[in-house]
């Protein structure tokens, strides 16, 4: 056996045997305090090993999995979203007492299926991946609540989401028995000599499926009803793991199967993007809820990361493009995080689903100060706006797109930023008016929720001013 194959797959070996651990811990003993706390210690050790190993030479794992430094960089993202999660859970869980230690259980599952995407080299782990991811989200979402909302949520993803994966199988299947093959690179190399009537079908279904996983247009209705239906940390953490994970393996599987060489994926990659960007956008204007709002932002969000899948199909120099996608990843699921963040520690009590309205933040500065630092950082910094981390994202991209002259693409983006631009600077306003009165209880927000706040702004603020650490970090990994 490889001497660098163990330490290669720790993280993915401490979240397997963490599960199994914290499963065997429920049977025996069913302690409201040691779920929390030994998920928290499984992740950060997940987490400690990821960075210890980041970066360092690439390792072929098996067929099924690599363990490079891009797949170290986002499983060092996935795990540490994850324990922010864990930690934001507590005070919503606190409510359900002895029926919460399966939620610790079907995070600890959805993490290790979201870093098994990442590592994934072939069609199969990338599916294993995904359905672990997948399924465990399907309780997670619903968990286990019994208002309507949730249990909506629930059944509209479970349904509609089993349905994309079936469509998406089934292209896959397409494709093998077009080219008799499923690894990325072996895949690739054959693309050429398959049947183009059994690769046109397979492509379209293959496409719609990872569609519908990212929030695309026209595959997007579900999105802002399960952000508004699940427990605010569930919908951070699909907001980011989940869509982090699929794009993570999309990228590395449209790099090492060289998919950007057949011109009609481009094409259908660039329709998406622009009507992901614009319908996105345009639908988040009329939110008057935070959740929803939120929802249809990523739509748009994830428009932009299409775009430098597209530049990268109209170069021979590809590593902008690969740089600018990957930076745009990180920035955005650290943005994306800090808003679900503060309004977990506005709202996330148990109970009742909070309504988390526009209105409802009204004059949030002068009651919660720090909170509504967090939310206006991670706003402006979904905004695009200078000096945090979502300006260098955007910046990466339009640059990749500027040196190929793909306008049509940036012309989207740009009317989609500007349109953006008014509704997050809408929430920000409402936060700093005065409130009128009566206006609903807003409790204060715990010491470490407090402690997560201030790491998480001057993340976004770090990130923003001196992005040239993670810069660094993308071009040694291309």
């Amino acid at each position: 056996m490889n001497a660098a194959l163990l330490p290669a797959l720790a993280p993915l070996a401490i979240l397997g045997l963490g599960t199994v651990l914290l499963m065997a811990q429920v049977a025996a003993r069913r302690s409201a305090l040691t779920s929390p706390w030994l998920s928290a210690a499984v992740l950060a050790l997940a987490l400690g090993a990821a960075a210890a190993g980041w970066p360092r030479d690439a390792v072929a794992a098996t067929p099924l999995l690599a363990v490079d430094a891009y797949a170290r960089l986002f499983s060092v993202l996935i795990i540490g979203a994850a324990l922010v999660t864990v930690l934001i859970s507590g005070p919503w869980l606190a409510p359900l007492g002895s029926e919460q230690h399966e939620y610790y259980l079907l995070l600890l599952l959805a993490t290790f299926g979201a870093v098994v995407l990442v590592h994934a080299t072939h069609i199969a782990s990338l599916m294993l991946g995904m359905e672990t991811l997948s399924v465990a989200l399907y309780a997670l979402i619903a968990y286990p609540d019994k208002t309507w909302l949730p249990i909506e949520a629930g059944l509209k993803y479970l349904v509609l989401s089993s349905a994309a994966t079936a469509i998406m199988l089934f292209g896959f299947a397409l494709l093998y028995a077009a080219v008799g093959e499923l690894g990325f690179a072996a895949l690739g190399a054959r693309l050429a000599h398959g049947d183009p009537m059994l690769l046109g079908a397979a492509a379209l279904m293959v496409i719609a499926g990872l569609a519908f996983k990212l929030s695309l247009v026209p595959f997007h209705m579900w999105t802002p009803d399960v952000y508004q239906g699940a427990p605010i940390p569930i919908a951070g953490y699909l907001a980011t793991v989940s869509k982090v994970a699929i794009f993570a393996a999309l990228l590395r599987w449209y790099q090492v199967s060289g998919l950007a060489r057949h011109a009609a994926i481009v094409d259908i990659l660039t329709l998406l993007a622009v009507a992901s960007m614009l319908v996105g956008n345009l639908l988040a204007l009329r939110q008057a809820n935070v959740r929803r709002l939120l929802g249809y932002s990523s739509i748009a969000h994830m428009g932009y990361l299409l775009v430098p899948l597209v530049v990268y199909g109209h170069t021979a120099q590809p590593q902008l493009a690969l740089e600018a996608a990957s930076c745009y990843v990180v920035t955005y699921a650290v943005s994306n995080l800090a808003a679900f963040v503060a309004l977990a520690a506005l709202y996330g009590t148990g109970g009742a689903d909070p309504a988390c309205d526009v209105e409802h933040l009204a004059g949030l500065f002068w009651r919660q100060p720090l909170i509504a630092l967090l939310l206006c950082t991670a706003l402006l910094s979904l905004a695009g706006i200078p000096l945090t981390a979502g300006f260098v994202g955007k910046f990466y991209i339009v640059a990749a797109g500027a040196e190929v002259q793909l306008w049509v693409p940036l012309a989207a983006l740009l009317i989609g930023s500007a349109i953006g631009l008014y509704y997050y600077l809408r929430v920000v306003y409402a936060m700093t008016a005065a409130a009128p009165a009566p206006q609903p209880s807003i409790p204060g927000a715990a010491i470490g929720a407090r402690t997560l706040c201030v790491a998480l702004v001057a993340l976004v603020f770090y990130l923003g001013m001196y992005p040239q650490p993670l810069i660094a970090a993308l071009r040694g990994m291309f």
